[in-house]
């Protein structure tokens, strides 16, 4: 790895810890700007160094670092229902990463954008699921479930999803080879 890899893997790993922390703490799932940050990894760094940054990022936290939102961390984390989403942020940086490799156009940025939104989704609502009715015995529906995580959440997504495309567009060229 290279140190310049090595260097983009930790700004990220920094943005999204620090996005981590701008949020407004409803429940069961705050709202933050975590989303903002992953989106920003997949545009920005190659496939192996976007799972590495979410990788990074969820060690730091179980390990006690408080970079989960509202300065959280430690071992105890796993039981939270946010939990499903941050273990999706390295699947979900890596495939949008994966998907960019070669391709500059706004429609790819779109589309890899919408694949990391969906992936994050595809794993954090069903470990959400899993942890309030399963560990806290919360009997939620699948509607309810989805109201909780889902719903509310996805306005926001858009504007971010816009906002990182602008972003990543006048970035990627100044950052990223397209050999990485």
């Amino acid at each position: 790895m290279k140190a310049k890899d090595i260097t983009l893997v930790a700004l990220m790993v920094a943005l999204l810890a620090i996005c981590s922390q701008l949020s407004i703490p409803i429940q069961p799932v705050p709202i933050t700007l975590q989303t903002l940050a992953v989106l920003m990894i997949g545009f920005l760094l190659s496939p192996r160094n976007a799972f590495l940054a979410g990788a990074i990022y969820m060690v730091l936290g179980l390990i006690g670092l408080p970079v989960f939102a509202g300065f959280s961390g430690g071992y105890q984390s796993f039981i939270s229902p946010a939990f499903g989403f941050i273990i999706s942020f390295m699947a979900a940086a890596g495939l949008g990463a994966w998907y960019l490799q070669g391709k500059t156009g706004m429609k790819h940025y779109i589309i890899a954008g919408l694949i990391m939104t969906a992936v994050t989704y595809l794993i954090g609502i069903p470990y959400m699921g899993i942890i309030l009715n399963g560990l806290n015995g919360a009997s939620l529906s699948f509607y309810q479930i989805l109201m909780a995580g889902l719903i509310p959440f996805i306005p926001g997504d858009l504007v971010k999803l816009a906002l990182a495309v602008v972003l990543a567009k006048q970035l990627r060229p100044r950052l990223v080879s397209e050999s990485n």
